[in-house]
């Protein structure tokens, strides 16, 4: 979906030719609720998932996926509320696994490979839980799964919705506003124009951002030390050197809690919590090292 006028300005051959290469929407009823999903090369390869983060879409891979088809059938699937999926009365973490198995029974897909980015990861770690034989490898992306007791305390605000829920009169003055959260820079200018042009939806009374404003007042978490500590196939965990939320205090939490092999640990030299906008190439580059193993 390219929007507005010359979207692209100066990126690069790669990036206008992955996000060129339009997947096939499908959509599968869950719970009541219509889940998209979305798919990039050839079904009969091997079966690889991505989870998007907090608030995010399945747009947010679309300059990923395309490099990942040599040997997978990949997919993207955009939890409910959000994206392009319906909207529910309430959201949890178990709502949003329930929505990954969904998509998962569509495909057929008794198991497949996940990478999953931020609060996606979260979701991925308490459906190993629910169903243990759903991931054959899975590939957590800066996702603070757990946390220590006082970095968690600091965190136990409800999340803003205020941004959800402002009108704007156009595209280009909604994509102006767009900012990603937490708040990073991006140096691909590119990249974060793509996904603040496909992140709103119009209206009626103007451009809103597609995601739901009552999830932040109603989505529900889980303490997952139990499930972290219980996954027993093969685990990835990457990280941006300059995240602003897996710190050194985080990290060190996750690799005594998930016993952590220091070779399964993986910096992205540079990067931050959106490691795949900030870093793409050299985060493709990492993904397909990780995918050969």
């Amino acid at each position: 979906m390219l929007i507005g006028n010359n979207p692209l300005k100066e990126a690069p051959e790669w990036f206008v030719n992955n996000i060129s290469n339009r997947p096939e929407y499908l959509s599968v009823l869950v719970n009541g609720t219509e889940i998209k999903y979305f798919i990039w090369g050839d079904k009969t390869k091997k079966p690889l998932l991505l989870l998007h983060g907090y608030n995010a879409h399945s747009f947010w891979w679309d300059h990923i996926a395309p490099s990942l088809t040599d040997n997978h059938c990949v997919v993207a699937l955009d939890f409910s509320g959000m994206g392009e999926s319906g909207r529910r009365e309430e959201y949890s973490q178990e709502i949003f696994v329930d929505d990954v198995k969904g998509v998962l029974d569509a495909l057929s897909w008794k198991s497949c490979t996940c990478i999953a980015h931020s609060m996606g990861g979260s979701i991925a770690t308490l459906a190993t839980s629910v169903y243990p034989n759903i991931f054959d490898h899975l590939i957590l992306l800066d996702s603070m799964i757990v946390i220590p007791p006082n970095v968690a305390e600091r965190m136990s605000s409800n999340r803003p919705s205020a941004r959800l829920v402002v009108a704007s009169p156009d595209l280009k003055t909604a994509s102006s506003r767009f900012r990603l959260m937490p708040p990073q820079p991006c140096g691909k200018d590119y990249v974060l124009k793509h996904v603040a042009e496909t992140s709103y939806t119009e209206k009626s009374d103007g451009w809103y951002l597609k995601s739901d404003p009552l999830i932040p007042n109603t989505y529900k978490y889980n303490d997952l030390h139990d499930a972290f500590t219980k996954i027993n196939f093969p685990l990835d965990y990457v990280y941006g050197q300059a995240s602003q939320l897996v710190t050194q205090e985080v990290l060190e939490y996750m690799t005594y809690v998930g016993n952590l092999d220091d070779k399964n640990i993986h910096c992205l030299p540079g990067a931050m919590h959106h490691l795949f906008l900030d870093m793409p190439e050299e985060f493709i580059s990492l993904m397909k090292e990780l995918l050969s193993k």
